[in-house]
C-alpha cells in the first residue's frame, strides 16, 4: 500500500471510530435525559398519591365519619388506600403505559396484595436498598419508580400496631386473619409508580447526522491538507529522483523555497543530485 493509501485508510478509520463515539455519547446522553424525564414524572405521581392519601383520611374519613359512621361501618372510600387504588385505575384507562399501584405484604385482599415483581421489589426495600427509593426499567420503554410504605396507622387498610388499636370497622370488614401486628417504622409496602420512557425524538437523529458531517468535512480537511502539504512535494520529488537514477538529462531541480521540513529536504536531495552528477561526469571524463 502506497503513502497516499495508508494516509487516507488511517484517516477513514480514525473518522467511522470518531462517528460511533460521537453516536454512542448523544445516544446514551439522549436516553439518560429520556429516563430522567420518567422517573421525574414517577416521583410527581407518587407525591400526589402521599397527598391524595394523606387529605383522604385528614379531611374525607372524618366526614364520613359523622355522616356515616364510617368507625362503624366500613366505607372503603374513607380511606386513602383504596382511594389510590381507584384514581390509578382510572389513571390506567385514561393514559395507556402509565400505572399507579400501592401494595403492601400480607394484605388482607387479593388485589391489595403484591405480585411477584412486586413482593421482591418491597423486599428489597426492606434489605438492600435500605428503604431508599429506586427506579428501575422493567420492560422496553418502561419505568418503574418504587417508594417504600412505612407503617404508620391507617396508612394501609390493615396497618395498625395491633388488632385492638384498629377501627372495629376494619376488623369486621377485613377480619384478623390477615395483616395488623406491624411494627413502627417497618416497611410494610411501596408505592409503584409506572411510566413510559419517551422514544428517541427526531432532534436526535438529527443531533448524529450533524455530527457526521461535522467529522466528515473535518476528515475530508485534513486530507486536503495532507495532499496540498505533503503528498505532492513527495510525489514531485520522488520523480525527480526517478529521472536522475535514469540519467535523464535537464532535469528540473526540485523548488527549495518550501518552508519547513519539505524545503530542508528538497534542499537536501538537490545537493545529492549535484554531487552525483558531478560524480558521473568525472567519471565519463
Amino acid at each position: 500500500m502506497t503513502l497516499r493509501g495508508k494516509i487516507y485508510a488511517a484517516t477513514g478509520a480514525a473518522t467511522l471510530i470518531a462517528f460511533l463515539a460521537m453516536w454512542g455519547l448523544i445516544h446514551h446522553e439522549g436516553r439518560a435525559a429520556r429516563v430522567s424525564a420518567a422517573e421525574a414524572s414517577a416521583r410527581l405521581m407518587v407525591a400526589q398519591a402521599d397527598v391524595t392519601d394523606r387529605y383522604t383520611r385528614e379531611q374525607v374519613a372524618p366526614l364520613l365519619d359523622r355522616v356515616a359512621g364510617a368507625k362503624v361501618v366500613f366505607i372503603p372510600q374513607s380511606t386513602g388506600f383504596f382511594t389510590i387504588e381507584s384514581e390509578a385505575r382510572l389513571l390506567g384507562d385514561a393514559l395507556p403505559g402509565y400505572g399507579l399501584r400501592r401494595v403492601v405484604l400480607d394484605s388482607t385482599g387479593v388485589t391489595d396484595g403484591p405480585d411477584s415483581w412486586e413482593r421482591d421489589a418491597i423486599m428489597r426495600l426492606r434489605g438492600e436498598k435500605k428503604g431508599e427509593p429506586y427506579s428501575e426499567i422493567r420492560a422496553p420503554g418502561r419505568l418503574s419508580y418504587v417508594m417504600p410504605l412505612t407503617m404508620s396507622d391507617g396508612v394501609c387498610a390493615t396497618c395498625y400496631t395491633s388488632k385492638a388499636s384498629a377501627p372495629i370497622a376494619i376488623r369486621d370488614a377485613f377480619g384478623t386473619a390477615h395483616g395488623f401486628d406491624r411494627k413502627a417504622g417497618e416497611i410494610v409496602g411501596a408505592t409503584i409508580a409506572t411510566v413510559p420512557v419517551p422514544p428517541a425524538p427526531a432532534s436526535e437523529t438529527t443531533c448524529v447526522l450533524l455530527a457526521a458531517l461535522v467529522i466528515a468535512a473535518l476528515a475530508a480537511v485534513f486530507c486536503a491538507v495532507v495532499e496540498v502539504a505533503l503528498l505532492r512535494p513527495l510525489s514531485r520529488i520522488a520523480a525527480v529522483a526517478e529521472h536522475v537514477s535514469l540519467g535523464v538529462e535537464g532535469v528540473e531541480e526540485f523548488d527549495t523555497r518550501e518552508p519547513g521540513e519539505l524545503g530542508a529536504l528538497a534542499l537536501s536531495f538537490n545537493r545529492l543530485r549535484r554531487s552525483m552528477e558531478s560524480a558521473i561526469a568525472l567519471v565519463e571524463s
